[in-house]
């Protein structure tokens, strides 16, 4: 849809929708407010929401004159929702080639699978394997050179008398 074909149609619905809700409103004012409303609608709805059905929702949900945008953005959100056409139907998918027949497996990929998994269930049975060893955990110290070297004062105490010239 062109911005050229969408103006006129948002235009004439505001125009009508100002002949039916307006109480006391002065030419000038409905001019700025028409200004004001066409582009953010025009931003907001196809053309599809400017009917005479929608028209009449919103003049109706209007008792108190011509609304502000906010109620009239709600009024015609509301019944747009309502009646918004539905997307297209997706293609159906081509149908797939039908599959080969599987070659049923040999007795020994059968008895290499099923020693997989039993090797799979004693693993996760057992809390190490025969080929790991529990590792203790120790404590790790720095040397004395490194304490010596780490030192942050200047001139501090050396425990390695090399280090402290």
């Amino acid at each position: 849809m062109t911005a050229k074909t969408h103006v006129p149609v948002v235009r004439e619905w505001l125009v009508s929708l100002g002949m039916l809700t307006a109480i006391s409103i002065s030419r000038e004012e409905a001019r700025m407010k028409l200004a004001a409303f066409l582009p953010m609608l025009m931003s907001d709805f196809e053309d599809g929401a400017f009917t005479k059905e929608s028209l009449n929702h919103v003049a109706k949900a209007c008792v108190k004159g011509f609304p502000t945008y906010p109620e009239l953005h709600i009024h015609l959100r509301d019944w747009w929702r309502d009646h918004r056409p539905l997307p297209p139907l997706l293609a159906k998918p081509k149908e797939a080639p039908p599959l080969e027949p599987r070659v049923p497996p040999t007795a020994e990929e059968i008895a290499y699978v099923h020693g997989c998994v039993q090797q799979i269930i004693a693993n996760m049975h057992s809390p190490f394997s025969e080929r790991d060893e529990p590792v203790t955990a120790r404590p790790r110290y720095l040397t004395d050179a490194q304490l010596d070297i780490v030192n942050p004062l200047p001139g501090g105490r050396k425990r390695v008398p090399v280090l402290a010239k």
